[in-house]
């Protein structure tokens, strides 16, 4: 049945914009609460609401999400329809731990781009070079290029946030296995975002748990990585600080199980 809109919890400060309505048949109302409930933890980064009002589409960062569960993503992608005539609407939701990927999510779900972009007037961290700006864009238009593995948010000590994904682009067979790394500062207005490159998950791990050198870093001119003008202008920008290819290691043989990415 459908649940009485003065059930939902006061969502007015992050213009979601439910005002009259209610969950229609077959949400999840528990699910909605549960992502709702402590909205004075919920940051909006970016919200955009279609001309029709039938839709809308918010990307927000939970400032809660590592207090239960250590290394959990802390942006939350989420898109309300609503069916005006019968004053319902249905949601959906998921967490995401780098910001690029919570706009891929929400652009497959039929927001255009430049409606998930962050506004430049918000307040809160920017890219701290173009070469994040460029990965960032990599990532935010990828499609269904990238697999995501593993993830995990360090929010107390090294204040990173590390992803290991599956890239799928038949340039990339050799070496498929891409970390990303963003790295923050609590006292720095920037960060930085910078793509690693690797056989299998298992030289992946050893990387992040051993750090020895640099991230073994992908060709930059793998042919369809870039994809919109903005990323090309910024691939301009910093192809000169771009790091040649390093030579393959030896094959090696299977690994055990490793814990992945948390440390």
């Amino acid at each position: 049945m459908n649940h009485p809109a003065h059930d939902l919890p006061d969502l007015s400060a992050l213009d979601f914009r439910l005002d009259g309505y209610t969950l229609a048949d077959g949400s999840d109302e528990y699910l909605f609460h549960a992502l709702t409930t402590n909205h004075d933890c919920l940051a909006p980064l970016a919200t955009h609401h279609t001309d029709d009002g039938r839709h809308s589409y918010l990307l927000l960062h939970d400032t809660a999400a590592t207090w239960d569960i250590p290394g959990s993503p802390q942006l939350l992608a989420m898109t309300l329809t609503r069916e005006p005539d019968k004053l319902t609407f249905r949601f959906d939701a998921e967490r995401h731990p780098l910001l690029s990927l919570a706009q891929r999510w929400l652009i497959a779900r039929g927001a255009a781009p430049d409606a998930v972009r962050v506004p430049p007037e918000r307040t809160g961290a920017r890219p701290a070079d173009a070469l994040t700006t460029v990965l960032e864009e990599q990532l935010m238009t990828s499609g269904t290029r990238y697999d995501v593995v593993e993830h995990y948010t360090d929010d107390c000590t090294e204040y990173e946030t590390s992803v290991l994904v599956y890239d799928t682009d038949p340039a990339s067979a050799e070496r498929p296995y891409r970390l990303f790394l963003e790295t923050w500062s609590p006292d720095s207005p920037t960060y930085t975002l910078r793509e690693g490159a690797f056989r299998n998950a298992e030289a992946a791990w050893e990387w992040m748990e051993n750090r020895e050198g640099p991230l073994p870093a992908p060709h930059p001119s793998v042919p369809g990585m870039l994809t919109t003008p903005r990323a090309e202008a910024a691939r301009t920008t910093t192809r000169r600080s771009l790091q040649p290819l390093p030579a393959l290691p030896p094959a090696k043989p299977p690994t055990p199980p490793s814990t992945g990415l948390r440390r």
